[in-house]
């Protein structure tokens, strides 16, 4: 995935999976637009490292990412009729992080986009899941919900992957996808001050510091004390 463009290679350092990839163009290896970024496909790995091996495409991709809210449930369960007929109707089209050359102001292609995009039959994991989890304390007490997932560049043994190394986790409040919290030189001065208000008691966490990633009840449990050491850090 070696970037061949003269913009910086986002894929080379960390980044955050919402803020840099998410909503993002895709091009192909002429420059040619294929689509759009509408989640991401989730791999544990045989080592069990958490990672990001597809990039997810498509209504079946975008609509369960409205939640389980009014709107979620009525977008989604439109889409599904507009397909009844279709057996994989509920499957989004896929692109293999191989295939991912650069990340810039658009996701960059080694191929070009004909026959690009395929349906994958098999189930995953996506970000959009991670996402719409609950995090709790030990107690069951909720402390918020991911507002990012934190991605790294893995060139070790067993290969070049991008991993998940931790969350950014907060009240969900307005400006969470759009970096204003996390950027200091993100948008006018007011707004970029009010948004990092809203936001202060976010926080990182490392992904060795979760006691729990529990994807079947959707629950995220991290220790409070722990969360607390981590704010006082200023982490």
């Amino acid at each position: 995935m070696a970037g061949t463009t003269s913009e910086p290679d986002r894929l080379t350092g960390t980044l955050d999976a919402v803020l840099h990839l998410l909503d993002r163009q895709v091009v192909d290896a002429e420059d040619l637009m294929v689509c759009k970024v509408d989640d991401l496909e989730l791999t544990v790995f045989a080592d069990g490292v958490l990672g990001v091996s597809g990039l997810l495409v498509g209504a079946a991709a975008l609509a369960p990412r409205y939640g389980d809210g009014r709107v979620g449930r009525v977008l989604h369960d439109y889409w599904r009729r507009l397909g009844t007929t279709m057996a994989d109707r509920d499957d989004p089209y896929r692109i293999d992080l191989e295939l991912v050359d650069h990340l810039d102001s658009a996701v960059k292609l080694t191929v070009g986009r004909e026959g690009l995009l395929v349906r994958r039959g098999e189930r995953s994991r996506r970000l959009n899941q991670l996402l719409q989890m609950t995090v709790q304390d030990l107690d069951g007490v909720r402390l918020g919900r991911p507002l990012d997932v934190r991605l790294e560049r893995e060139t070790s043994d067993p290969g070049e992957r991008i991993k998940v190394v931790g969350l950014v986790v907060g009240k969900g409040r307005p400006g969470s996808y759009f970096g204003y919290d996390r950027r200091p030189d993100m948008g006018p001065w007011l707004v970029r001050t009010v948004v990092r208000w809203l936001h202060r008691h976010s926080v990182y966490v490392d992904l060795a510091d979760l006691d729990e990633l529990d994807w079947e009840a959707g629950v995220i449990r991290v220790d409070p004390v722990r969360l607390q050491e981590l704010k006082a850090a200023g982490v």
